[in-house]
């Protein structure tokens, strides 16, 4: 059967799960599914698979640019969050063992991941995928908004409830205001050959969820499906074509009882909502580590 998980007790960190197992996945994910294969840097073990030199040249299709800039966001967010979240020491103020151990942010661990000569100068366009991948989700939850505004969301208790909802209509309106929204118009316009690129972005989102089942540590798997789900349904908002003309024209319960393929399954939108808490806090620990430097 399914099995639950409070997201607040496990929360994203560094577990120390780290070195050629992790390598190894990072390795499938980007060369099986970012549509170009190019041989591994060894100079850096969290480097992406694909410079970006190679993914900025015009044989490079958008859409592919786009698939490729997500994952490489993703990456970068989650890196972000191990640096932020690092086990400085197992000992406590007194130097007695603490039992939750010490934990904070570590520039050196941040400095290795992303500074330019540990990364070849590739580090800069990996956190600018980042904020890419924060856009797209961004405006995926912008187009979303009035069937999640409309969704129901149950925790077990009423008063949570209530406060689940208003804090879902809150966010939205302020998703809802942001003045430059990701345009995802611009892709899958060429015709038969978007039809098979959509159905190439279905099967290899499919193929990196898979991939995240051979991690070795449990919250790691945990949190790595979770994003990658969330980025998925992302997806799935903004070029299924199911939330094109039905949500914008004005959509209400009534409506989504009759259209059962508009909804959200709950384990997407819980996806959903999770993913971009993660990038928006790997923006603002971004920030930090920036404040930090200076």
């Amino acid at each position: 059967g399914a099995e639950y998980v409070d997201l607040l007790l496990n929360p994203e960190r560094y577990t120390g799960y780290r070195g050629e197992s992790a390598r190894r996945i990072w390795s499938s994910i980007y060369l099986e599914n970012c549509f170009q294969a190019h041989s591994v840097k060894k100079k850096n073990a969290y480097s992406a698979m694909i410079p970006y030199q190679d993914m900025a040249r015009n044989e490079v299709c958008l859409e592919h640019r786009v698939f490729y800039r997500m994952i490489s966001g993703l990456h970068s967010s989650i890196n972000i969050h191990l640096c932020a979240n690092y086990l400085l020491s197992e000992k406590g103020s007194l130097g007695f063992m603490a039992p939750a151990g010490v934990w904070g942010p570590n520039m050196e661990e941040f400095e290795r991941r992303f500074s330019p000569h540990m990364t070849d100068n590739e580090g800069s366009h990996w956190l600018r995928n980042l904020y890419f991948a924060y856009l797209v989700e961004l405006r995926a939850l912008a187009k979303a908004a009035p069937y999640l505004r409309n969704e129901e969301y149950f925790t077990g208790l009423e008063k949570d409830d209530r406060e689940v909802k208003t804090a879902v209509k809150d966010l939205l309106t302020v998703i809802e205001g942001f003045p430059a929204h990701f345009n995802e118009t611009a892709m899958f316009s060429g015709g038969t050959s978007s039809i098979k690129i959509k159905h190439e972005f279905r099967e290899k989102f499919m193929n990196i969820s898979k991939i995240m089942d051979c991690v070795g540590c449990d919250k790691c798997r945990l949190w790595g499906k979770l994003q990658v789900q969330g980025m998925g349904t992302a997806l799935k908002i903004l070029f299924s074509g199911k939330f094109d003309d039905k949500v914008d024209a004005g959509f209400d319960t009534r409506l989504k009882q009759q259209s059962p393929a508009l909804r959200l399954k709950r384990g997407e939108i819980v996806a959903l909502f999770n993913a971009f808490g993660r990038l928006s806090t790997s923006i603002h620990e971004l920030e930090e580590f920036r404040q930090r430097m200076r």
